[in-house]
Order: C-alpha cells, then structure tokens, then sequence
C-alpha cells in the first residue's frame, strides 16, 4: 500500500473535477480525499504488485493528469488497524 499526497498547479472547480474523473477509472487507487492543513490537495491510498508496478502506475498514468503538478510517495510499512465507518 501507497500514500500519495497530489499537489495541483490550480484550485479551480475544472481542474479538481477532471483530476477527480481521472483518478477515479485507475483500479490501483483504493480512496481518494481532498485533504486540508498540508500543502497537498489530496491524498490517494493506492494498492500496487509491487515497486514495477508503482513506478509504471506513477510515471505512465498518475503524474500524466493535466494539473499534478508535485506527488510525494509514503509507502506504509504495517496498518496497525482499520475501521470501517462509525
């Protein structure tokens, strides 16, 4: 699993919706949330084979989208728990 924090060169509703329709079609992102108090606009959890996978997924698709302007990657070591909604 992958955390992709997503910084885009425009906050315009055009942008955010078209980036959102994108992200949407790639079976490796598993949820997707425009996020606040970080200089990034969303963040993505993304599931991937492995690294092979992760470099195509990024470099051939993800940072292809028209206004990603910075990604930067976390890879989670362990989840130590997850809940479903309350």
């Amino acid at each position: 699993s992958v955390f992709v924090a997503v910084s885009m060169d425009k906050h315009t509703a055009e942008r955010f919706n078209e980036f959102e329709h994108q992200v949407a079609q790639f079976n490796e992102v598993i949820s997707c949330s425009v996020v606040t108090g970080r200089s990034e606009d969303y963040l993505l959890k993304v599931v991937v084979r492995d690294m092979r996978h992760y470099e195509e997924f990024l470099l051939s698709r993800l940072s292809k989208i028209d206004g990603v302007s910075q990604l930067h990657t976390s890879f989670e070591l362990r989840e130590v728990f997850s809940r479903g909604a309350i």
